[in-house]
């Protein structure tokens, strides 16, 4: 019975070193001085009960998702190529622009970091802008349907009566 127990012994080594082959793992070691953060992030985990490598597979995760890596993977060309893929800006007003600037990179790329940022904070502001209409149109939606104005089980009309009462207050 022992030799069976060995044998078995041997096969789970063997599975472990096969599957240790295809795993690899990151570690973090925290001195003295990052222990603030080292006992912050210990209790995070121990209030939401995540455990620490999902912990950080999460953050790393979301640091891809979010773009974070392409910033130093991608030239400013093409970021700002990334940033005005959706514009209704065509490739012939880049061009002019370029021309009206004596073909000068540098002010080119100026012109189009300012205009980026001009366009982000309008469309911020924009959002704020419509924040209170919402909630004043949420207070009538709530009205309308304790009146029975809109049936909540009227997929048809519900979608129809929703966009016409949103238009009305945001445009």
């Amino acid at each position: 019975m022992e030799e069976k127990s060995n044998v078995t012994k041997l096969t789970q080594k063997d599975y472990q070193k096969k599957y240790d082959e295809k795993t690899q793992s990151v570690t973090i070691k925290y001195t003295p001085a990052d222990m603030p953060d080292f006992d912050r992030m210990m209790k995070y985990l121990d209030r939401t009960g995540k455990s620490r490598s999902s912990f950080i597979k999460e953050l790393i995760n979301n640091f891809f998702l979010e773009g974070r890596d392409r910033k130093h993977t991608i030239s400013k060309e093409e970021e700002r190529a990334e940033y005005f893929k959706y514009s209704f800006i065509e490739e012939e007003d880049f061009e002019r622009l370029k021309g009206i600037l004596n073909n000068d990179e540098e002010k080119y790329n100026t012109v189009l970091d300012i205009y980026a940022d001009n366009i982000e904070s309008a469309v911020e502001e924009l959002l704020e802008e419509k924040a209170t209409p919402l909630n004043y149109w949420m207070d009538e939606l709530e009205e309308q349907i304790e009146n029975g104005e809109i049936d909540l089980k009227d997929d048809e009309s519900f979608s129809r009566k929703i966009d016409d009462s949103l238009y009305h207050y945001i445009g």
